[in-house]
């Protein structure tokens, strides 16, 4: 396992990252050579094969990614990458087709980019083979003993068995107060009480081991987990690895303290700067570059149902001050004023048939560039609520707040991470994963996140 950006995945997921590039540039190299008479090693230092060549290769990698090739907690089969290697070549091959097209100058020679497409979608696939056949008869996963039995040791045993991507193995459970009625039902191993803790550990000789007591600061016993730490057995406590493997800090497990004494709510300057300046810089651009885009959103809008252009809706953001968002309009005009305000829904009928290719394209929320322009929003962050859901939350959520000690954003860790929120229940999950952005939030998830908003949005997943 690798962390990045206080997230758990695959360590052979930057293999395949690293390798895969480097599969791609000599596939292209081996098929140029024999273009040209024998393999050549000189080609590799000649600029414009190598430039030509980083181009296929950023095309193939950025199609396998839009592919979910490098999602591994999604791919259940070799079927499916075999299916999703297909198509993303597939892709790959059209979009080079058109590049070549427009910018004829950046083409290899006849038939070359045919035979390097053929040969690199042969070689990947091989590739993913091999290792996926090593990485299942010789790859050991870490071995994980859990101190409890309670709510918090069902949650985290259930997130583990929901990763199997990084090949994480439960080797049983440990209590304060021997075996609950919950324990059977966790599908682990009940292996003892916590003061024959050395003794487990002797047994079952776990790589880690994670403490899940509903309160422990009474139970622990300090000097034997020392001992064990000093061993080389690395100690974690539940709310780290939940946080590691889902990417969201649960809200049930959270104490008070961990906020307090944390940089969580740190607001840092440079941090607000870079924001501000990207956020206005981005915005101009958009609004310049897709000027035509929204000019015909515009007329579309306009045509299809009586109304507004832009829809204008009251939304809290940071610090709790209240600000108008703008959106091209996607519902009726009279879209709440029979049923007030309430979440929208699945196929919900108050959209208009423009509306419904907006929202699935992400297309209506564009207007809000003007909102970053004038600083209500940043292009990443908690998306902002309404005043009547905050209020109707606020008493019902712990920590429902902390969400706004960031500015709001257009796009956010909880979009592309959960399902639209329409329900109390899933209104707390979006809130753990604004949690964690707001707790790990840097350049580099921000770009993340809007990578994902892009291939969310191409895909048209999760709207409403």
């Amino acid at each position: 396992m690798v962390k990045v950006l206080n997230q758990y995945f695959p360590g052979r997921l930057f293999v395949f990252v690293v390798a895969e590039n480097a599969l791609i540039i000599v596939g292209i190299w081996v098929v140029v050579s024999f273009q040209t008479g024998g393999l050549n090693l000189g080609l590799l230092q000649h600029s414009g094969v190598v430039s030509r060549a980083l181009l296929i290769t950023a095309v193939c990698q950025a199609c396998l990614y839009f592919n979910d090739l490098y999602d591994l907690k999604s791919i259940q089969s070799p079927r499916q990458v075999l299916v999703g290697a297909l198509k993303a070549f597939g892709v790959a091959s059209l979009i080079l087709a058109l590049l070549y097209l427009l910018v004829p100058e950046v083409r290899f020679g006849q038939g070359i980019i045919e035979s390097s497409v053929i040969s690199v979608t042969l070689i990947i696939l091989l590739w993913r083979i091999v290792v996926e056949w090593v990485y299942r008869r010789y790859g050991r996963g870490d071995s994980i003993l859990v101190v409890g039995t309670g709510p918090h040791a069902e949650a985290l045993t259930r997130q583990i068995r929901q990763r199997p991507d990084l090949h994480l193995r439960v080797a049983g459970l440990v209590s304060v107060n021997g075996a609950g009625p919950g324990t059977a039902a966790m599908g682990v191993p009940y292996l003892g009480r916590l003061e024959k803790l050395r003794e487990i550990v002797d047994q079952t000789k776990p790589d880690r081991i994670v403490i899940a007591l509903e309160e422990r600061r009474q139970f622990l016993p300090m000097e034997t987990l020392l001992r064990l730490r000093l061993r080389g057995v690395s100690i974690e406590h539940a709310n780290s690895l939940y946080e590691k493997l889902t990417g969201r800090i649960s809200i049930d497990s959270l104490h008070p303290s961990s906020l307090v004494f944390s940089d969580v709510l740190h607001k840092s300057a440079r941090s607000f700067l870079y924001r501000r300046v990207l956020g206005a810089a981005f915005s101009c651009l958009g609004l310049v570059t897709l000027s035509p885009l929204l000019a015909l959103i515009a007329v579309a809008v306009k045509l299809d149902s009586r109304g507004p252009i832009l829809y204008r809706q009251a939304r809290v953001g940071l610090d709790g001050h209240v600000f108008e968002i703008l959106k091209f309009r996607s519902m009726r005009a009279d879209a709440e004023s029979v049923t007030g305000p309430v979440w929208a829904r699945e196929n919900d009928p108050r959209v208009t048939r423009v509306g419904r290719v907006l929202r699935k394209l992400r297309l209506d929320e564009l207007p809000q560039l003007i909102n970053i322009l004038r600083g209500d929003m940043s292009l990443v962050g908690p998306r902002p609520e309404r005043p009547y859901f905050v209020e109707k939350l606020r008493p019902l959520i712990p920590y429902y707040d902390v969400r706004h000690v960031v500015r709001p954003g257009v796009t956010g860790w909880a979009q592309v991470s959960c399902s639209y929120g329409s329900t109390l229940e899933e209104a707390k999950d979006k809130l753990e994963y604004e949690l964690f952005y707001i707790k790990n939030q840097s350049i580099f998830l921000d770009v993340v996140i809007l990578f994902q908003t892009l291939k969310i949005a191409l895909f048209g997943r999760g709207a409403r």
